[in-house]
């Protein structure tokens, strides 16, 4: 018997996983805001951290976060004062800032994340496969939408 998914459980579904996920983010919110702040860090720090690639210009990196260009002035001011960034002209704009990791901000990006998710967490229950399912479902969301 072959069952077919109807418009209505089609919506039904979504809807329970909307929930799911409103009730997930602010605990991993919190979770991610208490342990970065030992590091004197904000969610917006990291997630600036974790977009800086190469050279980054400072409105790119507003327009990745989906935040003010003015508010890039706040985050880089604290990424810089913690040392893991530096402003940097851009090679043939002057009016450009770029935005480019120290050595610093190169080896605690690379530990951040061991930082954040040691020890007892919200995803300990998870084994490795169900994480990778749950990556994988919400990578596909995700992508759907760009």
């Amino acid at each position: 018997m072959t069952v077919v998914a109807t418009e209505r459980t089609i919506a039904t579904g979504a809807a329970g996983l909307a929930d799911i996920l409103f009730t997930v983010m602010p605990m991993v919110a919190k979770h991610v805001n208490s342990r970065l702040e030992a590091f004197g860090m904000t969610t917006n720090d990291y997630y600036a951290l974790r977009s800086v690639e190469g050279p980054t210009p400072m409105k790119e990196l507003a327009v990745c976060l989906d935040i003010d260009p003015s508010y890039v002035t706040v985050v880089a001011d604290r990424l810089e004062e913690l040392g893991l960034i530096e402003r940097q002209p851009h090679p043939s704009d002057r009016r450009v800032k770029n935005l480019v990791l120290t050595a610093k901000g190169r080896r605690f990006k690379k530990t951040v994340q061991d930082k954040l998710w040691s020890g007892d967490h919200l995803f300990s229950s998870l084994t490795e496969d169900e994480c990778d399912t749950l990556i994988d479902a919400l990578r596909k969301a995700a992508d759907c939408q760009e």
